[in-house]
């Protein structure tokens, strides 16, 4: 077969704190129309707990996924800390990069992937700043015999809690589901996250969604429909909770949905 890889280049912007301006875009890629990805966002750009000491222990590691509907791409943005500010006080740095959904179809890019070229950027451009270059990253050629997409869930959930998702997904389009991981590790729940956007891709029976992996603000909650999270968080009756090691479906398959279903039997096949 042809070696078809080649190199595409990802725009990209980079939200925080700067010295005696508060919170704004730090840069932004020369092809990015920066305002138009970020209403996608909904003005949450950080959505996650920070916490409001000068010590700065709490570990921010958090990825959410949404998806820009208009040119059929994903936006990823990957949180961790940012600087302090001028008063020595945590921030939060929000890196958001957009991606062909196609490619993640294909097979031929990874969300793990496209994250690892957004961290080798920051380590080389720790102080970014006005308009940079897009992040390029290499296409991988599709093998068909390569995993499935999702495959590796059965490290982190169980078949079971997944067709229930699934299920719950396709009963109601604006379906609200907090997945709990207890004693998970941010690595651990970012992974989840990235495996069922990337199963649920795969096929058209879902759209994509806003997500996170892990508990967002109060304030921020309802602008998700999916949240991983270590432990239970406060939230209104538009949410449920589901036990990411439940040994039994709690809801039965959707009627007329086979290939998805089928798409789960295959990534906790392998």
């Amino acid at each position: 077969m042809d070696d078809v890889r080649t190199t595409i280049r990802l725009e990209h912007w980079i939200y925080g704190v700067s010295p005696d301006k508060g919170y704004g875009t730090k840069a932004e890629s020369f092809g990015l129309n920066g305002t138009l990805y970020a209403r996608y966002l909904g003005n949450h750009m950080t959505p996650v707990r920070v916490e409001k000491t000068t010590s700065g222990n709490t570990i921010i590691d958090a990825r959410m996924l949404h998806p820009a509907p208009a040119n059929d791409e994903v936006l990823l943005s990957i949180l961790g800390r940012g600087l302090a500010d001028e008063y020595n006080r945590p921030t939060i740095a929000n890196h958001t990069v957009v991606v062909p959904a196609a490619r993640l179809r294909e097979g031929r890019l990874t969300l793990t992937e496209v994250e690892q070229a957004v961290i080798d950027y920051d380590r080389r451009f720790p102080k970014a700043s006005g308009r940079v270059e897009p992040i390029e990253i290499e296409l991988h050629a599709p093998e068909p015999s390569g995993e499935p997409p999702g495959s590796g869930l059965r490290r982190l959930i169980t078949k079971a809690a997944v067709d229930t998702l699934v299920s719950r997904l396709l009963a109601d389009p604006n379906a609200r589901t907090l997945v709990l991981c207890r004693g998970s590790t941010h690595q651990y729940r970012n992974e989840l996250l990235y495996r069922l956007v990337e199963l649920l891709l795969a096929g058209n029976e879902v759209a994509l969604f806003p997500s996170i992996s892990d508990a967002p603000t109060l304030s921020a909650m309802n602008h998700f429909r999916l949240a991983i999270s270590s432990r239970g968080v406060r939230a209104d009756g538009t949410w449920t909770l589901l036990d990411a090691s439940i040994d039994h479906a709690a809801l039965p398959p959707a009627r007329g949905k086979n290939p998805v279903y089928a798409r789960v039997a295959e990534a906790f096949a392998v």
